[in-house]
């Protein structure tokens, strides 16, 4: 099967369409090298082929593979392909675009003396690790690729821009996210109450679940139907517990402009309490 060239991004990329009039982003050295629209490339031509859906998404690819060098593009590719093996999920075809764009202006910001701090660095770390660690390895390859020395704070902006590709939510939203997630951690550390131990059994599990209420609160998905008994059977068998879970309700509602369902609260008050009493 060949494809055809639609246009000549730069010497070696090319937008092109297989016979169904599927449209791909083809990278390969050279590749675009004297192609013309309408010529054909055979598949293994290309080293590395991206189906695009998206139309805005294949615009602003073109636009922006057309000024960057091709071996960070190629690594940023790569890099793609690495994280959703290493995260086992499906990431949105706009990481192609947001990913690549936020390396390599990273790169050319610390070749010109230019350095950013970000301040959600640690709760991305405590509550991201998979992201986090992928962005650990992202930071080693451009040293060892590039020989750029990227700060550490990095790896936490390149895990934020997966779990938008994960989640499909935008940057604003997820560091929102993970700003309530901060918040309600401080909750739980500061209450007098609760005697929160990072190396608990359950504090991984707490976290979790914290991290997928947190990313439903901000979601438009609807609310699941109600459970009312164990409800109140979970409000009467914990009350210091459920009452800290509504504390820390509070407190996502005012970040998120969503009250947790009552279902939300009792599971939540269960996860308090393991952890609490472990």
């Amino acid at each position: 099967m060949g494809f055809r060239v639609l246009k000549t991004i730069n010497n070696n990329v090319v937008s092109c369409q297989d016979e169904n009039g599927c449209e791909y982003i083809a990278m390969g050295r050279g590749l675009g090298f004297g192609a013309k629209a309408g010529q054909m490339i055979l598949p293994g031509q290309a080293e590395k082929m991206f189906r695009i859906t998206d139309q805005d998404t294949v615009e602003q690819l073109n636009s922006l593979f057309a000024s960057l060098p091709h071996d960070q593009v190629e690594f940023c590719a790569e890099l793609i392909e690495y994280a959703g093996t290493v995260l086992g999920r499906k990431l949105n075809e706009s990481i192609f675009y947001t990913l690549s764009d936020h390396i390599c202006f990273a790169i050319q910001r610390i070749r010109s003396g230019m350095t950013f701090t970000n301040a959600l660095h640690t709760e991305v770390r405590l509550f991201y690790p998979k992201e986090y660690a992928v962005g650990c390895y992202a930071l080693a390859e451009i040293q060892r690729r590039f020989q750029v020395s990227l700060p550490e704070d990095e790896a936490a902006s390149i895990a934020l821009h997966l779990l938008n590709a994960e989640y499909e939510n935008s940057l604003d939203i997820t560091m929102q996210v993970t700003q309530a997630l901060k918040e309600m951690l401080h909750v739980l550390e500061s209450h007098p109450a609760f005697h929160l131990d990072r190396e608990n059994l359950y504090f991984n599990e707490l976290i979790i679940h914290l991290k997928f209420l947190a990313l439903d609160r901000f979601s438009q998905r609807p609310d699941n139907p109600r459970e009312s008994q164990f409800v109140e059977l979970i409000a009467r068998s914990f009350p210091e517990d459920y009452r800290l879970a509504a504390v820390l309700a509070q407190t996502l509602e005012q970040a998120s402009g969503r009250a947790p369902t009552p279902e939300q609260l009792a599971y939540l008050t269960v996860n308090l309490h393991r952890v609490n009493r472990a």
